[in-house]
Parts: C-alpha cells; sequence; structure tokens
C-alpha cells in the first residue's frame, strides 16, 4: 500500500457502524444471579460507566455472539457507500478498528460484501476501550487529519482523545443504525 504524502486517515467501527447484526452481550449477574444482553453499542455505552472495574467478580461476560462471521449481519448502507468511495481515493486511508477480539469474521464478510481489504488496514482492540488502537494508527501513519466513524460515543471520546494528545485534526461522524 502506497501512502500518500497528506494523509487524511478514515477509521470505521465494525458492528453498527458497517455492519447491523443480533449479535448480543451475554453478562450474568452473580450478585444477583440473573443474565441481561447488550447490543454492541450498549454495551460500549455500559462499560464507559466502569462498572466492571469496580466490581471486577461481579460480572461474567459472554462475546460469543461477537467471534467469527457476524450473526444475521446487514450492511449499513452509508457507510458502507462511503468506505467504497473512500477506498477509491488516492488522499484517503482507511482503518477498521473493532472492539471484538478476532478480525476473520469481520474481514470475511466485508470481503462478501464487496470492500477491498486490501486497501485498508483491519485492528481489532479486543475491548471497547479503543485508545491503544488510536494510538497505533496515528504513531504508524502519521495523518495529517482523522475522521472517526462510529456508533459509540465513549469510542469518539477516546479518538478524539488521542488525536488531541498527538494534535492531530479530528473530525468524527456518529452512527446510528
Amino acid at each position: 500500500m502506497k501512502l500518500p504524502k497528506e494523509k487524511h486517515v478514515h477509521i470505521f467501527d465494525f458492528d453498527n457502524t458497517l455492519c447491523k447484526s443480533n449479535g448480543m452481550v451475554k453478562i450474568f449477574d452473580t450478585e444477583f444471579g440473573h443474565d441481561f444482553y447488550f447490543t454492541a453499542t450498549e454495551y460500549s455505552d455500559w462499560r464507559e460507566e466502569r462498572y466492571v472495574e469496580r466490581f471486577p467478580d461481579r460480572y461474567e461476560m459472554d462475546f460469543t455472539e461477537f467471534t467469527g462471521y457476524p450473526l444475521n449481519g446487514v450492511a449499513i448502507q452509508g457507510t458502507m457507500t462511503l468506505l467504497k468511495v473512500l477506498l477509491l481515493s488516492e488522499e484517503d486511508l482507511c482503518v477498521l478498528v473493532t472492539g471484538r477480539d478476532e478480525l476473520s469474521g469481520p474481514r470475511a464478510w466485508l470481503l462478501n460484501n464487496e470492500i477491498d481489504v486490501d486497501k485498508m488496514i483491519l485492528i481489532c482492540s479486543g475491548n471497547p476501550d479503543k485508545r491503544m488502537s488510536y494510538e497505533s494508527v496515528i504513531n504508524t501513519l502519521q495523518p495529517s487529519a482523522i475522521t472517526v466513524y462510529e456508533d459509540s460515543l465513549p469510542a469518539i471520546n477516546q479518538c478524539k482523545e488521542v488525536c488531541t494528545k498527538y494534535h492531530v485534526p479530528f473530525d468524527s461522524k456518529h452512527i446510528i443504525p
């Protein structure tokens, strides 16, 4: 991949930004003995409240539905179309940063939806805190600007925080699937 001199990096989330699925995070509350479920977006918001850190032995989490190929994954047309257009640009670079802990499912899904993944960088953070992934993007690509496309406001704020740290112009598009 040849990098342009001025690099506007576009960072796309996967779940609920490019792909809408039926996946749910299952959480078992050991204190009250019951399960509850979150979509990917709801889970990110819940994690931002730091319940897991404040009560480390209380919650057991199951991410099975976010492993591998997305369950009943449907393309979110607006962001998918934008991604396809940006992949044709000489001045723009596209990066996928997902909170998933593996990339094989998202990669296969993107390929099946006619996305040329060889023209992108794929990164998994393994959890809703994507700061280290954003740091890697900035330090590796040295962008002139970043735009992040995300369904999660906490992830948008994390990207903004890292861009501010490195003095990289930042913009965001909050995707509501």
